[in-house]
């Protein structure tokens, strides 16, 4: 087998990856199945990688777990993020403590912290040209015609992926089961995004949006608080800060005392900034 293929680990062992007839070690803090499959990719502290995963030229930053049978090529992962099982990430981003359901596939999208992602979700999915004589994409048929490997496939497949804009979900967005989300759409923070609804159009912070197609139903707080919440911007506080308003943030009811601590809270950090510039 080619040596570039796999990597070899048992749980709770030191893991090698073998790339390119290097070996690059492991830290002892992850685990890898033995069955997983990884290349020419950089893995990060207390990763777990589950059964027959494929991570490849892909990053997986500290905290990062990828579930059964999923599949991240070409991916950036951030810290403490959770891809469930059965999951495809191609071509994107996934930020801080965000997570996902079963079976979602994710394409060619810059997804921001905090966001819930359920069961089923389809994000940046490829368009297909309906004023051509057929719909079906150029890069399939030289695919499927030569069953083998093709420069031609190669650049079709180039000009398609350099044409596709790629979807932007801002932080703290939850997505509903079977939610479709199409290519180059623009998600808003905290926005949320209902069960079985396929979204064709940007949506704006803090909007709830449900049906087919998706349309807005409600924001989820009058206008001056989103303003506030977008400038306080949480989700992006450090880690620590976080862990010490975990009540603050997860469990209050949003109202103007609430708002008025987050703000004091965000103006503290920007402070300490400043005076470490």
């Amino acid at each position: 087998m080619p040596a570039s293929l796999l990597l070899y680990g048992t749980a709770c062992c030191k893991c090698f990856i073998i790339k390119t007839g290097e070996v690059i070690d492991l830290n002892e803090s992850n685990y890898v199945s033995s069955d997983a499959v990884i290349t020419d990719s950089k893995i990060g502290d207390k990763v777990k990688i589950y059964k027959n995963a494929e991570v490849r030229k892909s990053s997986l930053e500290e905290y990062v777990s990828i579930g059964d049978q999923t599949i991240v090529l070409n991916s950036n992962i951030k810290n403490n993020s959770s891809i469930n099982r059965r999951n495809y990430i191609y071509r994107s981003s996934i930020g801080s403590y965000t997570y996902t359901g079963i079976g979602s596939m994710i394409r060619s999208a810059e997804i921001g912290n905090f966001c819930s992602i359920s069961w089923n979700v389809s994000v940046g999915g490829g368009n297909h040209q309906y004023n051509n004589v057929t719909t079906s994409p150029l890069w399939r048929f030289h695919m499927m015609d030569s069953f083998a490997k093709n420069p031609k496939t190669d650049i079709e497949l180039s000009k398609t992926f350099n044409k596709q804009a790629p979807c932007i979900i801002g932080n703290d967005v939850w997505i509903g089961t079977n939610a479709v989300i199409l290519r180059d759409i623009s998600i808003g923070n905290g926005a949320i995004i209902g069960a079985g609804a396929i979204v064709t159009k940007d949506v704006e912070p803090y909007s709830i949006v449900a049906g087919v197609p998706a349309r807005v139903i409600k924001k989820r707080f009058d206008d001056k608080t989103i303003e506030l919440l977008e400038k306080i911007q949480w989700w992006s506080w450090p880690k620590e800060i976080i862990r010490d308003n975990l009540e603050l943030i997860y469990s209050s009811a949003v109202d103007d005392n609430v708002i008025e601590k987050l703000m004091q809270i965000s103006n503290s950090i920007d402070k300490e900034n400043l005076e470490g510039v």
